[in-house]
């Protein structure tokens, strides 16, 4: 008997397979007072159940390789920087030694406490981050336990083409192990399409369904399954005229991708001749190649911040290193270079005293650069010198007004002058640009765009900020539309004030790599889009094929109608009558 069950598709692809759960069981978290001389014993219990986590994670990180995914390999080292993190291990031994009590019993406290703050602050790179904790903390558990991750590793099958998995949840290294085993799809109990493990499964291009609810209770080991990512549905037991149809639609949407590689070549032109330019994102060597092979005409997005997860902060030496060997491999196409974008849940270690009670709305981004000025003119020396080899650009992230614009200027004004005293020829027009990702940025698009060189929209947070949604929440994910009428008007806001001051503006955000609001931008006159590598064909296809005329003219109908906002989907419109059928 077939049955159906939906959830959330966080990747397009179709998978068929037999279903395996994943079921690692109960673990035995015991809770007891200690005698005065257990207590030592008892911390030491607990950091080698940490010291064992970390060496799980990193043997998961070399398994990947040097030309593996670089998002597994971030995530991992973030689940790394968790586990050194003082206010979860430390802090759990402290309870320990104070109250003594055994160790899992101190972690549980430590994390419920650590959960419980999150919550409190209800912020949407904080729930990110306690995704992450929870995930990390059972890792340690399981340690404590002696039912370690890599034993559970050890009880996946080794070959899973055929396989689709069903777990309650995944942690970013269960994954890696399962892509290597070439696991089909995946589907899990809990998760949201912007989970760390969601934007891993994109990014290695596996069917997941998240959100699943009884996913176990309800999926039999070794039943037939049909996995749609697209439509977020999972079809169990389908009858043979079911399943024929679902694996000619998988072959032709291999095709498909064969095809869409196609337009890589073509020139970046609608149909009605109105220019456009794709831009890759990008932070380590191997994405910039992936990017030179996509052809894109330069980097809009390079994101620094993985030179400052390690303890120790790279020196000006080390950032030089990184930064000239992106513009040497994009060879004479221009490289954006984000300076810092730390704080919320991606501060360094070494910066953990700047942390304050709600960093997602505190120190971050620019603000944090600002506030360590020797740090930050050791990125900026680096960048500048790394303008001597190729065409490069400096982006300031998170701003919220033109008075750090100022400051960030003086200081880039004055490391300029520091390296030509030192004898180095630097570009004195160097472009200097802005991420407007806060509502308060794009209220003030005009005056940004008249201090800055260029403007980058980065539509993630704008649009969280925005609609107040929390993208990681499953309960109100869904309400993340970047069609809401707000978020498009100060999307055109900020396009038309590039335009008057005629400064460039490119989207670097999610929706720049959707194909499907692609043309929702190019309708609002963008004509710049940075993504990732993986993005490129299918975008520019859908840019090649569209009428900006049509595109425009939708979107204004949209903005223009209130009924019409409430009885029609934009981006469906867009798809249908933005551009040749």
């Amino acid at each position: 008997m077939s049955l159906a069950l939906t959830g959330i598709g966080v990747t397009s692809g179709i998978a068929l397979g037999k279903v395996h759960r994943l079921t690692p069981g109960e673990l035995s978290l015991p809770e007891y007072y200690l005698n005065a001389d257990a207590v030592e014993g008892e911390t030491e219990r607990l950091r080698r159940a940490a010291s064992r986590g970390q060496r799980f994670l990193t043997s998961v990180s070399e398994r990947i390789g040097e030309s593996g995914n670089e998002t597994a390999r971030e995530l991992l080292q973030a689940h790394r920087l968790i586990l050194r993190d003082p206010m979860l291990i430390e802090a759990s031994c402290e309870r320990i030694e104070q109250d003594r009590i055994n160790a899992e019993w101190a972690l549980a406290q430590q994390s419920e406490q650590l959960q419980d703050a999150f919550r409190r602050l209800d912020d949407d790179y904080l729930a990110q981050r306690r995704e992450d904790l929870e995930q990390v903390v059972q890792l340690i558990q399981r340690e404590l336990a002696d039912q370690p991750a890599a034993v559970l590793g050890s009880q996946i099958p080794h070959r899973l083409e055929d396989t689709v998995l069903v777990a309650v949840e995944l942690s970013p290294a269960d994954l890696t192990i399962l892509s290597q085993r070439r696991v089909a799809g995946l589907i899990t109990e809990h998760g949201g399409p912007w989970s760390h493990v969601a934007i891993l499964a994109r990014s290695l291009e596996i069917p997941m369904v998240v959100g699943v609810h009884h996913a176990i209770e309800l999926l039999e080991e070794g039943e037939s399954v049909v996995l749609d990512g697209h439509y977020g549905a999972v079809l169990v037991n389908p009858d043979d005229s079911l399943e024929r149809h679902y694996a000619e639609k998988q072959a032709a949407s291999q095709r498909h991708r064969v095809e869409l590689r196609q337009y890589l070549s073509r020139p970046c032109r609608t149909i009605d001749k109105q220019k456009f330019e794709i831009l890759g994102n990008a932070e380590l060597p191997i994405e910039f190649e992936r990017c030179v092979d996509a052809g894109v005409s330069g980097i809009g997005l390079m994101r620094t911040e993985y030179l400052f997860l390690d303890e120790q902060m790279p020196d000006e030496q080390a950032q030089f290193r990184a930064y000239r060997k992106a513009v040497q491999i994009l060879d004479g196409r221009p490289v954006t270079i984000r300076t810092l974008d730390a704080g919320g849940d991606k501060l360094p270690s070494a910066l953990a005293l700047t942390r304050g009670p709600n960093p997602a709305l505190g120190l971050r981004g620019l603000r944090l650069s600002l506030s360590v000025t020797d740090l930050f003119c050791q990125q900026l020396r680096a960048i500048l010198r790394a303008s001597t080899e190729g065409p490069v650009r400096i982006l300031l992230p998170m701003l919220t007004s033109v008075d750090e614009v100022a400051q960030a200027r003086q200081l880039i004004a004055q490391c300029r002058e520091s390296l030509r005293n030192e004898g180095l020829n630097l570009d004195p027009d160097l472009p200097i640009g802005g991420m407007i990702e806060t509502p308060a940025a794009a209220l003030n698009a005009e005056e940004m765009a008249a201090e800055l060189d260029f403007l980058s929209i980065g539509t993630n947070d704008l649009i969280q900020y925005v609609l107040a949604i929390d993208r990681q929440d499953e309960l109100v994910s869904h309400l993340y539309d970047p069609t809401q009428p707000g978020v498009i008007e100060l999307l055109e806001r900020i396009t038309a004030a590039g335009r008057r001051h005629e400064r460039p503006v490119t989207v670097c955000g999610e929706l720049a790599g959707d194909e499907r609001a692609a043309r929702l931008l190019l309708g609002l006159g963008l004509r710049q889009f940075s993504m990732p590598p993986a993005r490129v064909a299918a975008v520019k296809k859908s840019l090649i094929e569209a009428d900006s005329r049509a595109c425009r003219d939708i979107v204004t109908r949209f903005r223009a109608d209130a009924a019409w906002r409430r009885s029609h989907r934009l981006l469906e419109e867009l798809a249908e009558h933005g551009g040749k059928s």
